[in-house]
C-alpha cells in the first residue's frame, strides 16, 4: 500500500511538471484576431494545419492532451464523488413514430446522448447514432428508447459531429447502412473510415453545405477536438450543423464548448426554430470546460442563437465525467427560472418527441 501511494505521488509530480511545461508552450501559440469572423476564418481554411490536422484557430487554451487526462484520472479529486453514489433512473418512452409519420409537421425525437432524429420537410436526419454501449467499460445508463433500430422510420441522412466513440459508433453506422442505406455527412478526414462501409458519404468543411431533396445541411465551426486512437489526434474535423427545410431552421451543436461563434450564427442564420445543445460531460471544468458546455453556458448559447425552442441533449445516457447524471438537467432547470429573454425550454425524456409548427 505504501509503495502504491509513493508511486502515485511520483507519477503525479511528473504529470504536474509536464503539464506546467505544456501550458507554457501553448500560451505562446497564436490565435485569430477577435475581429476575424468565423465565416471568414472558415472559408480561408485557417483551421487546417500543414500536417493535415485541424485546430480551433481562435482558442489558445483549447488543446488538451494525454497528460491532462492522466492528471484528471490520477491526481484530481472529484468533488461530486458522494453525489454520484445516488441511484438515478430517467423516464424512457417508446416514440410514437406511427402518429408522427402520419402528420405533416416537422418533428424531432431524442434517442439519448447526442442521437437526435429530425424530420425536416419530410426528410429524416439522424445525428451521432449510438444504439448500444460505447465499450465494455462505458455502458448505457439509460436504455435505448426503441426496441431496435429496425423500429426507426427510414433514415435519409446521418450527420456526424466528430469521431469520439460516444458520437461515432461503427456498429451503429454499419447497421444503418444495412437498414436504410442513408447518406452520411461528416467533416474532412473521415473518408478512410467510411470507404469500407458506404459510397454515400459527403464531406463538408466548415461553412460548406449539402442541398438536396428539399433540405440544406450546413457545417459550422464547433469548439472541440477529435481522436479515436493513439496517433490520430485532430485528423478528423469536428462540427455543428444547421438544418434548413421549407422555411424552418434547426441548429444541432454536436459537442462543443462555449465560444463567440454562437452570436454570429444567431445574427446570420437566426432565429432558429429549435436548438439542440449539449448540457452534460462538463466536469471538471479545468479539463472539460473549453470543449463542453455546462448547463448555464448552454442556456446562454440558446439566447445568442436566437432559438425559439431549446432542447437539451447529451445528458443522462452515459456516465463519462465527474458530475452525476442527474445534475445537468437540474442545473439547467434552475438556471432557466429567472433567465431573461430565454427561449422556450423543451426537456425531452429519453424517447421523447415534439413537433414544430
Amino acid at each position: 500500500m505504501r509503495f502504491h501511494k509513493t508511486l502515485k505521488r511520483r507519477i503525479s509530480g511528473i504529470i504536474v511538471a509536464a503539464l506546467a511545461a505544456s501550458t507554457a508552450s501553448l500560451a505562446a501559440d497564436s490565435a485569430v484576431q477577435p475581429t476575424q469572423t468565423f465565416e471568414e476564418l472558415s472559408k480561408r481554411k485557417l483551421h487546417h494545419q500543414a500536417d493535415g490536422t485541424f485546430f480551433n484557430p481562435w482558442c489558445d487554451e483549447c488543446r488538451r492532451g494525454m497528460l491532462d487526462f492522466l492528471y484528471w484520472k490520477l491526481v484530481s479529486t472529484n468533488r461530486h464523488a458522494e453525489q454520484k453514489k445516488r441511484p438515478i433512473a430517467f423516464q424512457v418512452h417508446r416514440p410514437g413514430f406511427a402518429a408522427l409519420e402520419a402528420g405533416e409537421k416537422d418533428y424531432t425525437v431524442w434517442l439519448g446522448h447526442s442521437t437526435v432524429l429530425i424530420r425536416a420537410n419530410g426528410i429524416r436526419i439522424l445525428t451521432d447514432p449510438v444504439f448500444g454501449d460505447i465499450n465494455f467499460l462505458l455502458k448505457r445508463k439509460t436504455a435505448l428508447p426503441i426496441g431496435s433500430p429496425e423500429d426507426l422510420p427510414a433514415i435519409h441522412y446521418v450527420v456526424i459531429s466528430h469521431n469520439h466513440y460516444d458520437h461515432l459508433d461503427i456498429a451503429s453506422i454499419r447497421l444503418l447502412k444495412k437498414l436504410f442505406d442513408p447518406r452520411f455527412v461528416t467533416g474532412p478526414g473521415y473518408a478512410g473510415f467510411f470507404k469500407t462501409i458506404t459510397d454515400k458519404h459527403t464531406t463538408l468543411d466548415w461553412w460548406e453545405a449539402h442541398e438536396a431533396e428539399g433540405v440544406r445541411i450546413t457545417s459550422l465551426p464547433a469548439q472541440h477536438w477529435s481522436r479515436r486512437g493513439v496517433f490520430d489526434t485532430n485528423k478528423m474535423l469536428w462540427a455543428s450543423y444547421l438544418v434548413e427545410g421549407k422555411g424552418k431552421r434547426y441548429f444541432w451543436a454536436g459537442d462543443t464548448g462555449y465560444f463567440a461563434a454562437f452570436r454570429e450564427y444567431g445574427e446570420k442564420f437566426g432565429p432558429f426554430d429549435a436548438a439542440f445543445l449539449p448540457i452534460g460531460s462538463y466536469e471538471p471544468r479545468w479539463f472539460m470546460g473549453v470543449n463542453h458546455l455546462n448547463p448555464e453556458e448552454a442556456l446562454k448559447t440558446a439566447v445568442e442563437l436566437r432559438a425559439r425552442i431549446f432542447i437539451p441533449i447529451h445528458w443522462g445516457t452515459f456516465d463519462l465525467t465527474d458530475e452525476p447524471l442527474y445534475l445537468p438537467i437540474e442545473r439547467l432547470k434552475e438556471a432557466a427560472k429567472d433567465a431573461p429573454n430565454k427561449p422556450r425550454l423543451k426537456i425531452l425524456d429519453h424517447g421523447g418527441w415534439t413537433t414544430f409548427e
